[in-house]
Order: C-alpha cells, then structure tokens, then sequence
C-alpha cells in the first residue's frame, strides 16, 4: 500500500509522433473529442491503478470513488471500473444495460439501471450486494463502506447490507427524501421539506444536525462525518474534524455539489472550480494545478476523481482542460489529414472545414496560453 502517484495524470490516448512530443514534453496526454465534456481525472494514492483512468474511457456523466476502486458512468451509458478488484467490484456484469448512476463502496460497486433497477457486485459480505427484491424502481444510489441505501422513485428510503450501528434502520417518521448519501456507518439524506436527517453509527456526532441548519439541496457523507449543501450554495459539515474535514474554508465560494471522501471533504463551486480540505494522505486534496472547471466531484478512501469540462469559448483547449498548449499540439498533429466523418469534423479540426491542416494549426497557436472564461 505504498504505491503513490508521482503527480495528476491528464490521461489521454496518444500514438506516434505525439507520444514522442507529448513525452518530450513531460506531459501525460488523453485524446478527446474536441469540446467534449467528460473527461475523468483522479488523482491521490495509485494503489491499484485506481487513478490510471483508461484510455479508451471516452467521455463521461458520472464518477464515483471507492475504497481502492473507481467506476464511471460514459455519456453512452455503459458503466466502467478499474482499479483493486479482488472481490469483482470492477466486473461490470455483461448483461447491466445502460444506466442513470453509478456508486463504489469501500469494496463493491452499485448502479442504477435506466429502467430504475438497482444492480450490485464486488464484496457481499453483510449482504450489502442483496438488492431486495421488493425494491421496486429507483431514483438513486448510494454506496457506504459497508451497505447500500438506495432512494426509490416514490421518495422512500432503503439500506441494506451491515447493520452493526443501525445504518440499515430507516426511520418510521422519515417521510419522502429526494437526497441520500452513505458514509463509513452512517446514513444521511434530505427530506422533500429541505430538512436533514442522519442515523447510524454517531461515534463523532456525524448524525446529529448541527445546529442552525438551513434549508439543504443535497446532502453527503465521509467516513466518519457528514456534509450538506445549504439552498444558497452554503457547505456545512459535521462529525469527525480530526484533520479538518468539518472547518469550511472561509473563502470558499457558492458551490453547485459537495462530498466526502476519508477525512476530507470536496465542494464545487458554482464556478467549477473544485476545493479540497482535511486530511491530503497520498495527495488526496492536492488538486491538479491544470484541473479545468469540472461537473461532478467524488472522494474515495485516498483518491480524489472529478469530471472535467470543456470550455465553450476556447475551441482550441481540445483536452478541455480550458488552456491550449502542447497536448491540444499533440492532438492536432496525430489528427493531420482529411477528418475521417468528412465535413462532420474531428478532433483538431478547428474551423471545421473536414480537415486538419495548417490553418487549425494557426488558431491553436494564437490561442496558445490559458483561456480567457
């Protein structure tokens, strides 16, 4: 477990001369679809391959950090998983079908199918993989350390799997939720009325309410502690504050989204911009320098992934990292020649002409620096 990565990796599939380029460069370069989002970065403890995303992953909606796995959700809804699978959490079963989400526990991996059935595989021990069959049709999942609560279409909530501090036990009185989140041993969700709710293991009082909690939009768990999103983009958290994990940054902006990985918590801003704080073992909280504005955040034990966005107004940054510099180059010379689809353009074909050639090369050049937005 001493297996560390030596630095954020923008991972991107590369042949040829631009392997040799981008090699040259110091870069780790991955082939895009030129101002596509959904390019998956992780980055924290290598353990495994957790943070080695595949190359040919193409772009996705969804990501989810496990234990020492992580599984994403492609914009075609095909589920994929990579990393520690000693128990099967990255067997993706091959009869699946597309999904809506995905979740990765500390060892198994659940998705919620289109149609709003629940799947699970990896561990079962406790029974966490036990989807029960009286379920019926789900809006989404969440996977703990240990179990699995799942929130179904009519607004009720259901968990399953170790039950050892009553995480498993939904409340009587809960009424309908419309968030849910699993931690280490407990379970967080938000009421339809914006109202939060926890219960489970309260070792660190990760389950009772702070105080003066406003109005919510989304909830989220670590392992120890528990985390809201307030109505007007406010992040509270509560529980376990060991290595800071529950201390909000002062500066930290209205957020769209916040989670909880081990010990650390992660919040999106409304800008896109990702922050981290709590415990960095392995690097967890040290985002990459070159992280773009991002859709969607995920903590795992001692990884961090995010879906990074492409930039409107800077056709030229075709890694979507929202600046132009030697791997857009990279991407552009592997791409030279007539575009395969013809007039419907590829990657590199900045004035969408059917062709990569000199004048692209010209507009990647003057774009050449940071993007404006």
């Amino acid at each position: 477990m001493k297996s560390i990565s030596t630095g954020a990796e923008i991972l991107r599939t590369r042949t040829g001369l631009v392997s040799a380029f981008l090699a040259t460069a110091g870069v780790f370069a991955v082939e895009q679809r030129a101002q596509a989002d959904g390019i998956v970065r992780c980055w924290g403890l290598h353990l495994d391959g957790k943070c080695t995303v595949p190359a040919d992953l193409g772009p996705c909606t969804t990501v989810s950090a496990g234990g020492f796995h992580t599984v994403a959700l492609r914009t075609d809804s095909a589920v994929r998983c990579w990393g520690f699978s000693d128990f099967g959490q990255c067997n993706v079963p091959a009869d699946l079908g597309p999904c809506a989400t995905v979740s990765a526990g500390f060892i198994h991996t659940v998705a919620l199918r289109a149609d709003g059935n629940v799947r699970c595989w990896g561990y079962n021990g406790d029974g966490r993989c036990n989807t029960p069959a009286d379920l019926g049709t789900c809006a989404t999942v969440a996977a703990g350390s240990q179990h699995t609560v799942a929130l179904r279409t009519d607004g009720t909530v259901r968990a399953w799997g170790d039950n050892n501090y009553g995480q498993c036990y939904t409340p009587a009185d809960l009424g309908p939720c419309s968030s849910i989140a699993a931690g280490g041993g407990h379970t967080v969700v938000l009421r339809n009325d914006g109202t939060v709710q926890a219960w489970g293991n309260n070792a660190f009082k990760q389950c009772n309410i702070q105080p003066g909690l406003g109005p919510c939009s989304s909830v989220a768990a670590g392992s120890q502690h528990a985390i809201a999103l307030q109505t007007d983009g406010t992040v509270r958290a509560w529980g376990d504050n060991d290595y800071g994990q529950c201390y909000t940054p002062t500066d930290l902006g209205t957020c769209s989204s916040a989670a909880g990985g081990q010990d650390r918590s992660i919040a999106l801003q409304t800008d896109g911009t990702l922050r981290c704080w709590g415990s960095s073992d392995y690097g967890a909280c040290d985002t990459p320098l070159d992280l773009g504005t991002c859709s969607r955040i995920s903590g795992g034990y001692y990884h961090t992934a995010a879906i990074e966005k492409s930039c409107p107004t800077c056709p030229a940054s075709l890694t979507g990292n929202c600046r132009v510099d030697g791997a857009d180059l990279g991407i552009l010379l592997d791409h030279w020649g007539p575009c395969p689809t013809g007039k419907a353009g590829c990657s590199g074909d900045l004035d969408a002409d059917g062709q990569v050639n000199g004048p692209d090369l010209g507009y990647l050049l003057n774009a050449w620096g940071p993007c404006p937005n």
